[in-house]
């Protein structure tokens, strides 16, 4: 008796062993070029979606100063600062009335992090004297009422940069899309560029999970490529049809003959 417990626990451990190896990438570690395995280990509330969401967003947007108002377990604030670690670039400030329940190292913040106790919107300009300069990227996460998401954004909007991101977790709760709708409908240049996650959980009378990108103003294009060449200490080549319509600079592609 005693024997085939011994087995079966053995074989317990060997199945959680080849999950734990097989199941998901490792890629959390200091010492790897990539850190989006956070997302996988988070005490966060989101579902993995919106966590890698979040992650290629800040990855990929490279905001230089960014705002989270509503921090909790800190999990989006840890996903957060390891994006902006891999981009070499950035800061953030979190804003919550119970900064207690905090769970993250300060190691696994790389020093881009910065968790201030208050509620927001009254906390908001504290924030920005900290961040020093204008919000280039804002995550929403806080109360979700309608009273309370209408003051977050209402609240950001005077401090945000041009061409500033605005990010709403839970979005699918219709407290949540009436708010921002209305804010957007208020201001001529806010762009909504919709629900980028879609993996609701599905709740009567409200829903959670999703996260929803609103955008200030309009691309400038131009500096966007400028700044990616300068970033690999290159000239920008001339912005001109000579550049973009001839056809020595198209992509070569062979041509494949079925």
């Amino acid at each position: 008796m005693k024997l085939g417990l011994g087995l079966r626990a053995r074989a317990m451990l060997l199945r959680a062993g080849i999950r734990n190896a097989f199941g998901k990438p490792r890629l959390y570690n200091l010492n790897t070029p990539e850190r989006v395995g956070c997302v996988y280990n988070e005490p966060s509330d989101m579902c993995i979606t919106d966590r890698l969401m979040l992650y290629a967003l800040v990855r990929g947007l490279r905001p230089r100063l960014a705002l989270e108002i509503g921090v909790r377990w800190g999990g989006s604030a840890r996903i957060i600062a390891n994006a902006m670690e891999e981009n070499g670039i950035g800061k953030t400030v979190g804003i919550d009335p119970f900064p207690e329940g905090f769970r993250v190292k300060p190691a696994e913040l790389h020093g881009r992090y910065t968790l201030i106790r208050g509620y927001s919107p009254d906390a908001i300009p504290e924030a920005v004297k900290i961040l020093g300069g204008r919000v280039e990227f804002v995550f929403i996460d806080a109360l979700h009422i309608y009273d309370a998401v209408l003051k977050d954004f209402n609240g950001v909007l005077p401090y945000l940069a041009e061409s500033a991101y605005a990010l709403f977790h839970d979005t699918y709760h219709q407290g949540i899309d009436q708010a921002v709708r209305n804010v957007i409908k208020a201001n001529s240049d806010l762009i909504d560029c919709g629900f980028i996650t879609r993996n609701p959980a599905i709740g009567f009378p409200v829903s959670y999970q999703g996260l929803r990108l609103v955008r200030r103003g309009v691309v400038n294009s131009e500096q966007l490529i400028s700044e990616g060449y300068e970033r690999n200490n290159e000239k920008p080549p001339p912005f001109s049809p000579d550049v973009w319509d001839r056809d020595v600079y198209h992509d070569r592609v062979k041509d494949v003959q079925a």
